[in-house]
């Protein structure tokens, strides 16, 4: 009977294996969700960089039921206020699939002070224009802020704008830099960056259907520790070697900080 009852399992398996392989299922998705940005939105600082805040608010299903929910990170190490502007926003805006993105988060403007660009508010004010495209590409851009048009580069005619999406852009977090000097270098960067952004953010003309929101990342941050990597091991090798990323417990922080504001949204 043994030898029997071996080769019944053994078939039984054999019938039982292509059921488990198919056994996925696929759900109709209603929402996209789209990470813009540099190495914060990215997920650098992490480990792995998966548990980046970006990464975090869509697997916790901060903007919707994620098996209802698409996704696409397209921030990228070393991106500058240009890149969102010029690269990024124009890649969502000029992408044609059947769905477009209702839920855009954005953090970027850092890179500019770090490559030797102390201008903070030309540079908040270029995060601006990028939010202005990916709203109002295709009608009239806001004034205030001088973005240019995005073209289809075969048509020749504007990209569409998106329509009745949620964008929400972060500042930047409080940088603990231990050397009292450069700390208020670093400290009067992010807090000027911080102030420009959101005034450049309120000249954005919201059409209906759509909305804006800034996530302070600033003051929250205030006094906590291990949020950034310059706190960690091999974090800080001196006054000009030393790494902002944010920590696992610093993106869990950031993405906190998303999910309070999404949630206070009317």
């Amino acid at each position: 009977m043994k030898p029997r009852f071996s080769v019944t399992l053994s078939l039984l398996a054999l019938v039982m294996a292509p059921t488990l392989a198919l056994a996925q299922v696929n759900f109709t998705k209603h929402n996209y969700y789209v990470g813009m940005g540099d190495s914060v939105a990215a997920g650098e600082g992490a480990m792995p960089v998966t548990n980046g805040y970006v990464y975090r608010l869509y697997d916790e299903s901060a903007f919707g039921n994620k098996q209802e929910m698409d996704f696409s990170n397209m921030a990228l190490r070393g991106t500058r206020s240009w890149d969102l502007r010029d690269h990024q926003a124009p890649q969502v805006v000029c992408a044609e699939p059947e769905q477009r993105p209702t839920v855009v988060t954005i953090t970027a403007g850092a890179n500019d002070f770090f490559r030797n660009d102390p201008d903070v508010v030309s540079s908040a004010n270029r995060v601006a224009q990028a939010v202005d495209l990916l709203l109002n590409n295709d009608g009239v851009l806001s004034p205030a802020l001088g973005a240019t048009p995005v073209l289809d580069p075969v048509t020749g005619q504007r990209c569409r704008a998106l329509q009745n999406v949620t964008i929400l852009v972060s500042n930047y977090y409080n940088i603990p830099h231990p050397v009292p000097a450069v700390y208020q270098l670093l400290d009067s960067a992010v807090q000027g960056f911080n102030q420009a952004l959101s005034s450049w953010l309120q000249a954005v003309v919201v059409p209906a259907g759509s909305r804006i929101a800034v996530v302070d990342l600033y003051t929250p941050s205030l006094g906590r520790q291990g949020l950034v990597t310059i706190d960690r091991r091999l974090g800080y090798n001196g006054p000009f070697d030393f790494d902002i990323h944010p920590t696992n417990l610093g993106h869990a922080f950031i993405a906190g900080e998303f999910k309070k504001v999404w949630n206070s949204l009317p």
